[in-house]
């Protein structure tokens, strides 16, 4: 396993790796977001041309040849003045993108213009991730957001009118005092506008938040099945659910999120950005830019003041399963034996028992999968995992 990066220069293992670009700049902070994002634009020039040379230099360094995914997220990355979003997109259009590449950049409605909406269109981005979270008018200010149901509404019939690639929209249920008509509506309104793709996120009151510091104590403000029963909802609407909190119609899964559930090579850059690249030893080498806009200007070098991190062993074994048994696929006996050289279930046989006893996991000639049940209760999965795996 190597102790330093420079063990991971142009290895074969990371020739195809796919990217994501962080741009850590907001227009306002939400109150549930603990995502490294700023509201002050000040550096925002000198960041992005720190961003695209950290990226060249990466896909240099790393030998990378091919890049199947790409995703610009944030932050909003089109908080960025269109001049600069513009000379962000060319450079990510010199890049070596493999043929059909996925290229996804989010948004949040109140950023949607025509001039955005021509510039995407122009350039190699194919996928637009917009934000609405909710059409409520009392969900959206629990929430923080600055904007409204007429601003969301209005939004979305632009992008339906002049946006002709892949659209991934993101909802947030169990939202402090929501109801489940509530998040009925704000599924069949998200719907009627004919999205790919959905994320429908269960709020998680994240420490140090301004919603968690109103609402950790108050715990009969939130109900979390109002999240299970929008989710049923979706599907029965034709969105199947691929991971614990996506659904899409077929083919139109997000072929990025996937490449991360199953710990394939990436490379993040920017501020705040993370890169999960594989050794020649067969672990994982992970690199964590440092959330400071100023430390990351200051930083001299490749990693620009990066922290990393060697995953091998249990911990690696332990992450495979957090991130596999997300989707619905499960694991893949075979990939699984690949990987680690043995078995799924000569590595956690116990958990795996109990869980099929249950009725909370499915074993097949080629899988271990949670049922549906299964995978509301993922966490002690996981923890039972981890007691055996020690």
């Amino acid at each position: 396993m190597p102790k330093s990066y420079t063990a991971l220069k142009a290895l074969e293992n990371n020739l195809e790796a796919s990217l994501y670009i962080h741009i850590p700049f907001c227009n306002s902070k939400c109150s549930y977001c603990d995502f490294f994002s700023v509201t002050d634009h000040s550096l925002m020039s000198d960041v992005l041309d720190k961003t695209i040379a950290q990226t060249a230099q990466y896909i240099d360094y790393f030998g990378i040849k091919s890049i199947p995914t790409v995703y610009i997220g944030g932050g909003t990355p089109t908080s960025l003045p269109l001049p600069l979003l513009e000379r962000l997109l060319d450079f990510v259009g010199t890049l070596p993108l493999s043929d059909g590449a996925e290229c996804t950049v989010e948004a949040n409605p109140e950023t949607v213009s025509p001039d955005l909406l021509t510039l995407l269109s122009s350039s190699c981005i194919n996928r637009l991730s917009l934000g609405i979270q909710s059409f409520s008018k009392s969900t959206l200010k629990t929430l923080g957001r600055h904007c409204d149901f007429k601003t969301n509404f209005a939004k979305l019939e632009l992008v339906k009118s002049k946006w002709h690639g892949k659209l991934s929209l993101d909802l947030i249920a169990s939202v402090p005092h929501q109801t489940v008509s509530d998040s009925i509506e704000d599924i069949d309104t998200a719907v009627s506008f004919k999205p790919d793709h959905i994320s429908l996120y269960a709020l998680t009151l994240e420490e140090g938040t301004p919603l968690f510091r109103l609402y950790s104590g108050d715990l009969d403000a939130i109900d979390d099945n109002v999240w299970i029963i929008a989710a049923d909802h979706l599907e029965v609407l034709g969105y199947r659910r691929y991971e614990v909190s996506n659904f899409s119609l077929p083919g139109c899964q997000s072929r990025h999120n996937i490449r991360y559930w199953k710990l394939k090579p990436y490379i993040g850059t920017g501020a705040g950005g993370v890169s999960t690249l594989h050794t020649g030893d067969g672990d994982l080498f992970r690199i964590a830019n440092v959330p400071s806009l100023e430390r990351y200007l200051a930083s001299d070098g490749l990693l620009c003041g990066a922290e990393t991190e060697e995953v091998a062993g249990k911990s690696y074994i332990f992450e495979y399963l957090m991130m596999g048994l997300r989707m619905t696929e499960g694991i893949d006996k075979s990939d699984f034996r690949h990987t680690f050289g043995r078995e799924i279930t000569d590595t956690i046989p116990e958990t795996i028992s109990e869980w099929k006893t249950r009725g909370l996991a499915v074993e097949t000639e080629n899988s271990v999968v949670l049922s549906r049940q299964g995978l509301l209760l993922l966490n002690q999965f996981l923890l039972d995992a981890l007691s055996e795996l020690e």
